[in-house]
């Protein structure tokens, strides 16, 4: 059973282990509520309705999610949206994000994503640390080499379309903001392709190079020992993937970075 639901009368919390990459970003914000010494691990009485939604809101994957039950509002989309490249990891988007499969059928339509970008993971589109696995490295960010077409306007308003393509790339269309895996500004773009096979060598754009590795996309592929998770202990901890509330602002991101990984230049 990859989704779980936990929930009181003000607020159900959803955990999706086919998503969990285990930032431990839940448990460093709210050890009260999310504790994976315990079963179940979420145990949403043990704290108000406000803080628990800002605890999952730092969550980059997406795996967990909130619906507020008490009439409160719910979690607002980043806009525009914002792509930022993990240093020897996946891509971290937020947004109003919809995902559509090549045939145009949707995936998922999110707020907070973090994509494979080393074309490894089993379950693509999403990042599943295939990249920790195989020690893969994505090397630096590099500038566009072509100049990438403006948002239309009222583009911002809209939901920015993330469309993995068939033994290819990953293309954005919308009002999006590229970083530097660093959290400097990059680029922004209504529509910019990215690289999702691994090898270009031009990160995060892609150069075609998916054509001449023979890059296949596959279908989701979820692992039973990944379904059957009752915690994100089962998994390969990645804290190298910031915060997503601190990711969504250049300087928070660049703090949030420098926090994460010392020693290494922002």
């Amino acid at each position: 059973m990859a989704r779980r639901d936990y929930e009181t009368d003000e607020i159900r919390v959803r955990w999706d282990s086919s998503r969990c990459i285990h930032t431990a970003l839940c448990l460093q914000a709210l050890p009260t509520v999310f504790d994976v010494r315990r079963r179940p691990w979420v145990d949403v009485g043990a704290a108000d309705a406000d803080a628990i939604a800002d605890a999952v809101e730092r969550c980059p994957t997406g795996a967990l999610r909130y619906e507020r039950l008490d009439g409160v509002e719910g979690e607002v989309a980043t806009r525009p949206t914002q792509v930022l490249p993990i240093e020897d990891g996946p891509l971290l988007l937020l947004g109003d994000l919809d995902v559509r499969a090549p045939d145009g059928r949707q995936i998922t339509h999110e707020t907070r994503l973090t994509l494979c970008r080393c074309g490894l993971s089993r379950n693509q589109p999403f990042c599943d640390n295939s990249h920790l696995r195989n020690n893969w490295q994505s090397g630096a960010t590099n500038e566009p080499k072509d100049p990438l077409p403006a948002p239309r306007e009222g583009a911002s308003g809209e939901p920015t379309k993330v469309l993995p393509l068939a033994d290819a790339s990953l293309e954005l269309r919308g009002d999006v903001r590229l970083f530097h895996s660093n959290g400097r500004p990059l680029a922004t773009a209504g529509r910019v392709v990215l690289c999702r096979c691994g090898h270009s060598r031009n990160k995060p754009f892609c150069d075609g190079s998916h054509k001449s590795v023979e890059f296949r996309s596959r279908s989701p592929q979820v692992s039973r020992d990944r379904l059957d998770a009752e915690t994100p202990a089962a998994f390969t901890p990645n804290p190298r993937v910031p915060d997503a509330h601190a990711a969504a602002t250049t300087s928070n991101a660049r703090r949030r970075l420098a926090v994460r990984n010392p020693g290494r230049p922002v």
